[in-house]
């Protein structure tokens, strides 16, 4: 028989523990998302290159950070994927250097 706080289901720990530290094993899409705007914080990256650093679905996670009220301009290009095949028209993703201010939100309504 188990006691409290030694093994089983009641020890009291979670499953999950919080960092303040970037953890690149989380899937979330929140997670993603912090990692994506730390990326495109350091440079434009492209759907492809997004994918390769663990990024499951770019575009969803960009589309969830534009409705966050961060700037991104996005434009097509040509990028090769990992398997070393040329395609045209990829998005490539870049952060403009702020965020939506009041002013902006104001014109936007």
């Amino acid at each position: 028989m188990t006691t409290n706080n030694e093994k089983g289901r009641n020890s009291g720990k979670s499953a999950t523990q919080k960092t303040t530290k970037s953890n690149h094993r989380d899937m979330s899409a929140a997670a993603q998302c912090k990692r994506v705007l730390d990326y495109l914080k350091a440079d434009g990256q492209t759907t492809y290159s997004l994918r390769a650093k663990g990024i499951s679905h770019p575009a969803q996670r960009v589309k969830e950070l534009i409705q966050q009220g961060f700037r991104i301009y996005s434009h097509r290009v040509t990028a090769v994927d990992s398997d070393g095949y040329s395609h045209a028209n990829v998005a490539r993703y870049s952060l403009i250097d702020r965020e939506l201010d009041l002013v902006d939100m104001m014109e936007a309504a």
